[in-house]
Formats: structure tokens, C-alpha cells, sequence
């Protein structure tokens, strides 16, 4: 869906208070791996300063590929039983073992792909249920 987004749209979000959709494919693109191996390392940055992040589809798309690669990695890395046991806890207090974990981080991942679905239908775009489900 990302290679679907105009290039000119980059900036248009459905409200002051929404993403815009250059923020969100920026946010989108890098969310789970990137983002596990954060709570994994227990080494998360400061606080976001400035304006969230933006990024053209290319670069969203050049992220996403990197981050599937940090995932990758760290499952790799990662032994079974610190998977399914090991605790781990965000900075804004979530927590649980790594496992459970992952599964809230892929479960943020699809709100943000449903959001992005739902920009790109408002904007006009022919998508419909397959192309959320199979791209």
C-alpha cells in the first residue's frame, strides 16, 4: 500500500490531529524491528523532539526493508526460552515477555497499515479489502 500513496499527498492528513501521510508511512516503516530490538536491548532514546518524522514512499520503503532486516536478526538472535519468558517493558509502561511483547508491536504495525488503508481509500484510491489483506 505504501507504493500506492501520490507523492504529492505526502503532506494531506483527514485533520489537524491526524499523521500526515508522509508521517505515517515514516512511522509505519520502521515500527517492529527496529522497535524490538529497542525493548530486546532495553535502550530506548530520549523523548522525540521537534515534528514527528516524514519520509517519501522510496524512503518508507528503503526503512521497511531495513527493519525487516533488524527483525530478522533479532529473532535470530534470540534464544526460545528468552523469547517465551524474558520480561520486557517500554518506556511508556508496557510490559510483559517478549512473546507477548512482539505481538502488541505487530498488533500496532496493523492498526497503522489499517490507518494507512483508510487514508488512501479517503483520498480516493482504488483499494478494497485485498489490498489491505494481500497487497
Amino acid at each position: 500500500m505504501v507504493k500506492m500513496v501520490p507523492a504529492d499527498k505526502l503532506d494531506w492528513k483527514p485533520g489537524e490531529s491526524f499523521m500526515s501521510v508522509g508521517e505515517l508511512i515514516s512511522h509505519l516503516c520502521d515500527g517492529i524491528g527496529g522497535e524490538l530490538k529497542m525493548l530486546v536491548d532495553n535502550n530506548w532514546p530520549g523523548p522525540p523532539e521537534g515534528p514527528m518524522p516524514t519520509c517519501t514512499v522510496v524512503e518508507g520503503l528503503a526503512k521497511l526493508e531495513k527493519d525487516k532486516a533488524v527483525l530478522r536478526e533479532l529473532i535470530a538472535g534470540i534464544s526460545e526460552e528468552d523469547f517465551a519468558n524474558r520480561e520486557a517493558a517500554t518506556p511508556w509502561g508496557a510490559s510483559g515477555t517478549i512473546e507477548k511483547m512482539g505481538f502488541y508491536f505487530k498488533e500496532h504495525f496493523t492498526n497503522h497499515k489499517t490507518q494507512l488503508f483508510t487514508y488512501l481509500k479517503l483520498l480516493g484510491l482504488p483499494v478494497n479489502t485485498q489490498t489491505l489483506y494481500a497487497g
